[in-house]
């Protein structure tokens, strides 16, 4: 045991637990090298082997094939060896429980609506949810319910943060009370942890980290809460460290630090993109010879531009031009959200050059032209 690198702590935590301290030295020696053989024919590195006979020094004391009976329930319930080698290697009780509790957890969660898959995926991430009593987890999923969420809501929550069903219903409420207290209506927490269940993980400080760097770029509390509920995730690690990138590719392309903030909050998508593509939409302005100063102000007025597919906005700007309408565009640059075919489908109506007519309301655009949107749409 020493050579396998056991410390003699360890060595006698195992020789002096409950079965093994009947069991003579050869006798033990025997069923060690057993159990370490097979282990190590199955992925198991010493340090896993160590780990598993300290926490559970029982499992030495069952044969083999006890232990594959109990790997074979969770393949007939389509785990593959890989994972279940995993949930030994975290969590070595999985080898003592009964078959008939494995099957009882498998009932409950099918009960609660998860599909095989969903279940093996959280008994793979959180083995130790195998060994928590069923009425637990049908009481952590009912607190959900009760809350508010949904099924699918409870099923994603659950799903990602699998630990949630070790955690105390106070605790769980606690959370959602925090973001309760950021600004958050019921509805709007609701909708924020289904987006982005790591938030049942995160602490309330560590949340108020997240979004005081957004103070110290200009955000005002309402600007955070209103971003944050569009879109959840911009809390995530990576967009938070990647925060001062965007800023900076704004900067560059001309805005101040009001015009970003602004802006981002309108279009929060912004913050999500990469810096390539704010880039290149921006530049196929440029590339249809609008000004540096008009090209900020256009996007100024209607900021989803900047998140645009630029081949759409492109193509636009090039049908616009055969009309004489970029300079219309220039005041007017929200008309680049509309349909182009639509708009196309519009100019079959007009005959006097009132290109600028295209961008009518329906209702403007019937009451002058006599026709409805259907008729349009139609011809």
């Amino acid at each position: 045991m020493e050579g396998i690198g056991y410390s003699q702590d360890q060595i006698h935590l195992i020789e002096s637990s409950y079965p093994l301290n009947r069991y003579t030295e050869s006798t033990l020696l025997y069923c060690m090298k057993n159990l370490v053989n097979y282990l190590r024919r199955n992925t198991f590195d010493n340090q896993d082997i160590i780990f598993i006979t300290t926490t559970f020094p029982q499992i030495i004391s069952m044969s083999i094939e006890e232990i594959k009976i109990k790997i074979e329930e969770f393949m007939n319930h389509s785990i593959s060896k890989i994972h279940i080698y995993h949930m030994i290697k975290v969590y070595p009780y999985i080898i003592e429980m009964s078959l008939q509790r494995i099957r009882n957890k498998y009932q409950v969660f099918e009960e609660l609506g998860f599909s095989l898959k969903a279940t093996n995926s959280i008994f793979i991430e959180k083995p130790s949810i195998l060994n928590i009593d069923p009425s637990t987890i049908k009481n952590r999923y009912q607190f959900f319910k009760d809350y508010g969420y949904r099924q699918n809501e409870i099923h994603t929550i659950l799903e990602d943060i699998p630990e949630l069903f070790l955690m105390t219903s106070n605790k769980i409420l606690k959370k959602l009370e925090d973001y309760s207290s950021f600004g958050f209506k019921k509805d709007e927490v609701i909708k924020i942890t289904y987006y982005l269940p790591l938030l049942f993980i995160y602490e309330k400080e560590e949340l108020r980290d997240k979004t005081l760097f957004m103070e110290e770029y200009g955000y005002s509390i309402d600007d955070i809460i209103k971003i944050v509920k569009r879109v959840p995730m911009i809390l995530k690690p990576y967009y938070v460290e990647h925060l001062q990138d965007k800023w900076s590719v704004l900067e560059e392309l001309g805005f101040d630090a009001y015009d970003v903030v602004k802006i981002t909050v309108s279009n929060p998508y912004l913050l999500l993109y990469s810096n390539e593509l704010l880039k290149d939409n921006y530049n196929i302005f440029i590339k249809h010879n609008y000004y540096h100063k008009e090209v900020l102000k256009m996007i100024k007025e209607t900021p989803l531009l900047l998140g645009y597919n630029k081949e759409n906005i492109d193509l636009k700007l090039k049908n616009y031009a055969k009309f004489n309408l970029l300079d219309y565009i220039k005041t007017h640059s929200y008309v680049l959200l509309y349909s182009l075919d639509y708009i196309l489908k519009r100019k079959k109506y007009i005959s006097d050059k009132n290109y600028e007519d295209l961008f009518l309301n329906d209702s403007e655009f019937q009451k002058k032209y006599k026709v409805t949107r259907k008729e349009v749409m139609e011809r």
